[in-house]
């Protein structure tokens, strides 16, 4: 039975797609393996998923002083300071995938996984990258709207595509010291030298999916020939397998009209600011019933929100949730956008960090979402555009085209035919 290492470091949003894969090449009779941070062992466990750890971890990352929040805090403030994160731990990463991919006929993995793609290319393994968001592909072409230049899509248009080669290019000495544990290792294993490993080296790969549907975000004109779309991912983990959602929320949305859902995914939930409480005040501005869901870590601090028409939850899987609701109003994450996207909800995309601001910008152009980054959300605005996104039904008319393809279909099939050669 041929292995297939599936190699990912992140939140859930980036662990799920992988786990989702993984069950899609099991299906097909190969061995699927995932290899992450430590706290996502029982994760494969629960689906009979072998598992390879891969520092850093949650646990390494709190020996440094670093916890959730504070790593939250640490990419909204910096574009870069994903890097700042893991690279310090890039020698660990690096002989954690090493062994992890030792016996391995191919390894899958996403745009963050430099070691994993380093260790691979060094064994002469084939590696596929997993494209999760349209940002990945820094495409000159159709440039994303990022936080601290959200004007990229509008130079584009006004002087084509020269100014945005060139600031990508500038933007590429932002990474020159980050890059140098990472361009040591290259040249002291004798691989060639290339010029951005983290930024272009995801596009190097012997083939790219894009996990998304072109109904969302085609492929850039100047993407690798190599690169193919497949659809969104919608696992949402197994505790999402049972079809009943916890009966204290089934019963309060038996009692009443679909509420709003209010969410902020399973990172930036830990450094919300005053997200919840504004969204309490947003819900009663407009006399609608919500659900909040804000993490298990936050209930019992946020509890007070709670009346007859709002409920504070932990947590409640989306694919069960998000077709009960008047609208969904999250934080933009891949995951939770794909989910809102199927339920044909409205949408208030609220913005935190990294590719966020481009998913927002994409559902704003698609006419199935309004946006208020977090920076900027309060009850007012926040209401006013929720009105708006309620007034909507693009969003129910786009849905059959946003769940038609199952990605991780598409991918392990394309795996599978790859090692059958």
């Amino acid at each position: 039975m041929q292995r297939v290492v599936l190699a990912t470091i992140g939140s859930l949003g980036d662990v799920y797609p992988f786990i989702a894969v993984a069950l899609r090449l099991r299906d097909l009779g190969l061995r699927p393996v995932l290899a992450a941070a430590e706290e996502y062992r029982g994760f494969a466990g629960s689906e009979g998923i072998a598992f390879e750890p891969i520092r850093p971890g949650a646990a390494d990352m709190k020996a440094r002083g670093i916890d959730e929040a504070t790593a939250v805090r640490t990419v909204i403030g910096d574009a870069a300071g994903a890097f700042d994160l893991i690279l310090p731990h890039f020698e660990d990463s690096f002989a954690d995938c090493s062994r992890a991919i030792a016996g391995a006929d191919l390894v899958i993995g996403s745009t963050f996984s430099i070691a994993a793609r380093i260790a691979t290319e060094s064994a002469g393994i084939p590696f596929v990258t997993l494209m999760l968001q349209p940002i990945a592909f820094c495409s000159a072409e159709d440039p994303p709207i990022i936080k601290e230049a959200r004007f990229l899509p509008w130079l584009r248009r006004r002087f084509g595509t020269g100014p945005i080669r060139l600031i990508y290019a500038l933007g590429r000495t932002r990474f020159r010291s980050r890059r140098r544990p990472v361009d040591d290792l290259r040249r002291r294993l004798g691989l060639p030298e290339v010029r951005d490993e983290l930024i272009e080296g995801p596009l190097r790969a012997e083939k790219l999916f894009a996990l998304f549907p072109p109904a969302f975000a085609p492929l850039p004109a100047d993407a690798p020939t190599h690169a193919q779309s497949a659809g969104f991912s919608f696992y949402n983990g197994r505790q999402a397998a049972s079809d009943e959602l916890d009966p204290e929320l089934a019963r309060f949305l038996d009692e009443g009209s679909p509420p709003l859902v209010f969410t902020l995914g399973s990172l930036a939930v830990f450094a919300p600011a005053d997200f919840y409480e504004t969204s309490a005040a947003v819900a009663r501005r407009l006399k609608q019933r919500a659900v909040l869901l804000v993490g298990e870590h936050a209930v019992a601090g946020l509890r007070h929100l709670e009346d007859e028409r709002i409920k504070v939850m932990g947590y409640a899987p989306h694919r069960l949730l998000f077709p009960r609701a008047a609208a969904v109003v999250h934080h933009g994450g891949i995951g939770t956008t794909a989910q809102a996207l199927r339920a044909g909800a409205p949408q208030l995309v609220a913005p935190v960090l990294g590719d966020q601001f481009d998913n927002a910008e994409r559902l704003r152009r698609l006419g199935v979402a309004e946006v208020v980054p977090l920076e900027r959300y309060s009850a007012e605005r926040a209401a006013r555009a929720l009105k708006k996104a309620l007034e909507s039904s693009r969003v129910r008319e786009l849905a059959p085209a946003m769940s038609r393809v199952d990605g991780p279909a598409v991918v392990a099939e394309w795996v599978a035919g790859r090692l059958s050669r």
